[in-house]
């Protein structure tokens, strides 16, 4: 197996230009290889909403790594067997959704690092395949190596963003800014540009950079990406893989009709 040579905390610590990546929904580990191939910096799957269950993120991370870039995973749920699945799989990056409070933010933590942070389970040795170490050099870098990543995206989280940026051992924040506008809106539409969302999105930033945490969101395309970079946000999503296949069938269609 080839090993992960990208170090995506370094990495991450340099924040002068955006780490943009893709979004997976589809589950195929063929696919997963070619977006990784791709002139992005790493792949996200989707297993909250996409249709991506364990036994298909496992060989994805493993193709996804193999391309030399690093696999990122939004889990189904902030469930301490979901975040350590993903880890113990060669995941870089955990992104654990609707996290609502500190105490969400520690359980989160405690699942995803090794003590002293943590009390992470120890297993996984497509881990240490995929970084290339011994276990029992996986151990001492562990927590460094792999980050994690508390959702942002509720009312209730919003007014507990501060607690959660304080919580020892995390690594960012990432906004999925479209359950966040619909719950500021109380259900009156999905607008990840509007005022009452980006105002909370500043906030979040604030508390990211006040913890020295890295700032994340779920962007989607290039005025979305340029919008939240110029609040602070490093860590985006860029594109699903849904919509990267349509943009480039529409792209042919026009050229060949010449539309």
């Amino acid at each position: 197996m080839a090993t992960q040579s990208f170090d995506l905390k370094a990495r991450l610590a340099n924040r002068r230009e955006p780490f943009l990546f893709s979004w997976m929904t589809i589950p195929s580990p063929q696919l997963a290889g070619q977006l990784a191939r791709l002139p992005i910096e790493g792949v996200c799957l989707d297993m909250q909403h996409g249709t991506i269950g364990f036994s298909d993120a496992a060989p994805m991370i493993a193709a996804i790594s193999s391309a030399g870039r690093p696999a990122i995973a939004r889990i189904l749920w902030n469930e301490p067997g979901l975040i350590g699945q993903v880890l113990d799989a060669g995941a870089a990056a955990v992104i654990v959704p609707m996290v609502n409070s500190k105490e969400q933010a520690e359980a989160a933590v405690k699942a995803a690092k090794y003590p002293p942070l943590g009390g992470r389970s120890w297993g996984g040795y497509t881990a240490f395949q995929t970084y290339g170490l011994s276990p029992a050099d996986y151990l001492k870098k562990a927590n460094s190596i792999t980050q994690v990543f508390a959702m942002i995206e509720t009312q209730a989280a919003l007014d507990a963003v501060e607690e959660i940026a304080a919580v020892p051992g995390l690594d960012g924040l990432f906004v999925g800014p479209s359950d966040l506008s619909i719950a500021l809106s109380k259900g009156a539409g999905i607008d990840k540009t509007a005022k009452h969302t980006l105002d909370a999105m500043k906030l979040i930033a604030a508390a990211a950079a006040k913890n020295n945490l890295v700032a994340g969101a779920f962007a989607g395309s290039a005025d979305v990406i340029d919008t939240y970079a110029a609040m602070g946000y490093t860590f985006m999503a860029g594109a699903v893989d849904v919509d990267l296949l349509q943009a480039g069938a529409e792209s042919l269609i026009k050229a060949v009709k010449g539309v």
